[in-house]
């Protein structure tokens, strides 16, 4: 008896961590061009597959909906089938031309490594050229 009892004990231990462990969650990202000149920015993710999020003219912003998986943090969309989770990379902004001389990217890092359901993140090319800046503003 006292065996099927400690058996009892053990299920109803993992049924109440797997009922409450963490889901996956939606987040938000606001990306802003903080800076004078117009950026292209795309939605990189792995494997060589991008999304154009556009041109963001100086002072102008857009959303991005994302979610962020309970396991490691990572960072996802659905693609648009429903059949696939799109793992992202980062987000690449440059300035027209060069692109490779001058694109900066938003660091990913410090939102996988904690739970966040909205992100403000801005890039600007410098004055005078050179390689574009991008940095997380807030992590909420």
């Amino acid at each position: 008896m006292k065996r099927k009892s400690s058996l009892s004990i053990l299920c109803a231990g993992v049924l109440a961590a797997c009922m409450s462990a963490p889901q996956d969650q939606p987040t938000t990202l606001t990306l802003k061009n903080a800076g004078a000149e117009p950026l292209r920015c795309r939605l990189m993710f792995g494997h060589w597959v991008d999304r154009d999020l556009g041109t963001l003219e100086p002072a102008a912003g857009t959303e991005i909906a994302m979610t962020q998986a309970a396991g490691d943090g990572a960072l996802y969309i659905t693609r648009s089938d429903g059949a696939r989770q799109m793992m992202i990379e980062t987000i690449q902004c440059a300035q027209a031309g060069d692109w490779m001389r001058n694109f900066g990217q938003v660091d990913f890092a410090p939102i996988r490594s904690r739970r966040a359901g909205h992100v403000e993140a801005s890039c600007a090319a410098p004055a005078g050229g050179g390689r574009t800046v991008c940095r997380l503003d807030r992590i909420d």
